[in-house]
């Protein structure tokens, strides 16, 4: 941006000049021959410098160009880079999620069927416990009197 504001100022400067001198010259008491001669020099003077500062500004915008350019690829190859490693931690990441899953899974199944069968084992005893401690009701003989 100050490269642009510097040319600009160039630019602006050139044209100044240009128009001073061509007020001085046509103000300067001269002849007309010498006049123009010097209108024609300046004028030669003024087109010289204006093409320096249009090569000046070409070379600078190229130069410009070229450096966007390369920090454009830079900045792709980076991104892209930087893509594949994400990409790559997100495979990882699911990889071990998956393997966590599975184990866990296992760990449930395991823990279940160890706890069904401590349920299964202690209903079978609780069931012989019930077996055990009822008797028939037809063949009880009471001691008591009255009864």
């Amino acid at each position: 941006m100050a490269d642009n504001n510097r040319g600009d100022f160039l630019i602006g400067l050139l044209v100044g000049s240009a128009l001073g001198a061509a007020l001085a010259l046509l103000y300067a008491p001269q002849s007309g021959e010498e006049t123009r001669e010097t209108l024609k020099k300046k004028g030669g003077d003024i087109k010289d410098s204006a093409t320096d500062i249009y090569g000046q500004v070409k070379e600078q915008t190229s130069t410009i160009a070229s450096q966007l350019k390369d920090s454009t690829t830079t900045l792709a190859s980076s991104v892209k880079e930087s893509a594949g490693h994400v990409a790559s931690k997100v495979g990882e990441t699911v990889g071990k999620v998956r393997d966590d899953v599975r184990e866990g899974a296992g760990n449930v199944r395991e823990v279940t069927s160890d706890e069904a069968g401590n349920v299964s084992q202690v209903a079978k005893e609780e069931a012989a416990k019930v077996k055990s401690s009822t008797r028939p009701v037809g063949n009880t003989i009471s001691t008591e009197p009255g009864v």
